[in-house]
């Protein structure tokens, strides 16, 4: 990425408000996930990184919702537009918070392909040229449906023509624009104030700003995008999964050409904030998620799921194996078939096998779990050696106790810890146990109930109401 200019006198503002009722949804559109961010904060991703003087973010249609999602950064102002009467009435609203800016951009929040790169050349070639309007353009193989940008002969631009009003030769014209402009702000909301709603739908539209400009003798420039991709606006969720699909291509190949392996990578899916490590290979249908983080030199997949997890160096994910919430330390084993629940945390050199699973529980270095297991509330010391089939029985119908097993343990196949229970540093636990007192450091430990009883009137611990 080439370096981005900073722009301390521009304000973006970025227009929220619609209803999206094409989506077809009670979510406000631009709410709507791509690989695990909305739209929205995808494009304040891409509009943070040119360090403005402030994001304005114009809501209307679900307000609070999109309010409540994004919460409160330092350099965002909220606007309210109450009634929907089109992007320049959007804009429109935005006018008080612009009042101690130069220039003021204008992207739509439905357009998540956006790149910084291209904002930066926009806000450049605005600034350099001492244009008073300047917008955003695209060549498209197939430009219906969007509205034409008209030259002359010396390639100046004369007008814009939307599509339902375009000529045949118009029509022709493959040049569009983008609805993404950056004007002077001295001049921006007296050409809004001229704006009209002679139209079907009654609204003030922002493109109207341009044949205004060029009335008043003001310099209209274009800046044409190198990727049309990033025109794409977003109004259904089929146009949703097309986005997605562009996202995710470009985050694969981020990371091929960043030093990660990806094999079959039409298979893979990488959400936004996801982290991977130099020389680091995933495979073919793994899915990684929110903010998982995966160090150098890892092995993930398979068909392995990561939903927000943190996998130090040298480690690996083996096939169909299920993480979420957990923490995995350097050059551990998991799966294949494992499971890693909330707060399941891995030190280092850690073995977890096939049918395993753990939650909320701490697993020293060294240690093994390495099949048909189930390891929850626990705290296990280093160099332990936890059998097959072993349980820590850790819920009593109302409330969840904690196993705590010391270092170097050894726990034989078929075990079960009855929790609350500890387990001493060096002991041995003999097969077929049933663990109901706590064991002694160092020796060996035998149990076994006695024959089965039955307690007439015994009353399983109830949860307390709320």
């Amino acid at each position: 990425m080439s370096r981005l200019m900073h722009y301390p006198d521009l304000m973006v503002c970025v227009l929220a408000a619609g209803q999206g009722k094409r989506m077809r949804s009670k979510l406000p559109k631009v709410l709507h996930p791509i690989l695990g961010k909305s739209m929205l904060e995808h494009v304040l991703h891409t509009v943070e990184e040119l360090q403005p003087h402030k994001i304005a973010v114009v809501t209307g249609d679900g307000a609070e919702q999109v309010r409540e999602h994004i919460g409160q950064p330092a350099n965002l102002e909220w606007v309210m537009q109450d009634r929907q009467l089109g992007t320049g009435h959007a804009v429109q609203q935005c006018e008080q918070v612009c009042s101690d800016v130069d220039h003021v951009m204008i992207v739509c929040g439905d357009t998540p392909l956006l790149r910084c790169e291209t904002l930066d050349r926009l806000a450049r070639h605005h600034k350099d040229s001492g244009a008073e309007v300047t917008f955003l353009s695209a060549h498209l193989p197939d430009p219906f449906g969007y509205g034409r940008v008209l030259r002359d002969e010396a390639g100046k631009i004369i007008g814009i023509v939307e599509e339902r009003d375009a000529t045949s030769e118009q029509k022709r014209i493959k040049e569009v624009t983008s609805g993404i402009y950056c004007v002077r702000q001295d001049v921006l909301f007296r050409l809004l104030e001229r704006v009209g709603n002679r139209n079907a739908q009654g609204e003030y539209y922002l493109p109207d700003i341009v044949p205004l400009a060029l009335e008043a003798g003001m310099r209209v420039e274009a800046v044409a995008m190198d990727d049309a991709e990033e025109i794409r606006g977003v109004n259904n969720r089929k146009q949703l999964a097309e986005a997605e699909a562009v996202l995710q291509q470009r985050i694969i190949e981020d990371w091929q050409l960043s030093g990660v392996t990806i094999l079959q990578p039409h298979t893979v899916r990488i959400e936004a904030s996801v982290r991977i490590g130099m020389d680091t290979i995933i495979h073919a249908g793994t899915q990684l998620l929110g903010a998982t983080s995966i160090g150098d030199e890892c092995e993930i997949g398979p068909y392995a799921v990561l939903d927000n997890c943190w996998v130090d160096d040298g480690s690996s994910v083996l096939a169909f194996s299920h993480l979420q919430d957990a923490s995995v330390g350097a050059h551990c084993r998991i799966g294949p078939f494992a499971r890693l629940r909330p707060d399941a945390k891995l030190a280092d050199e850690v073995h977890i096998g096939n049918f395993v699973e753990v939650k909320k529980a701490i697993v020293g270095d060294g240690s093994k779990i390495n099949h048909l297991t189930y390891i929850g509330d626990a705290i296990i010391g280093k160099q332990c050696n936890i059998g097959a089939g072993t349980i820590t029985c850790n819920y009593d119908g109302a409330n969840k106790h904690l196993t705590e097993i010391g270092d170097d343990v050894f726990v034989g196949s078929d075990t079960k810890l009855i929790a609350p229970v500890r387990v001493g540093s060096g002991s041995t636990i003999g097969a077929g146990s049933i663990i109901t007192r706590d064991v002694p450091e160092g020796g060996l430990t035998l149990s076994a109930r006695p024959d089965q009883r039955h307690l007439p009137g015994w009353r399983r611990p109830r949860k307390e109401d709320r």
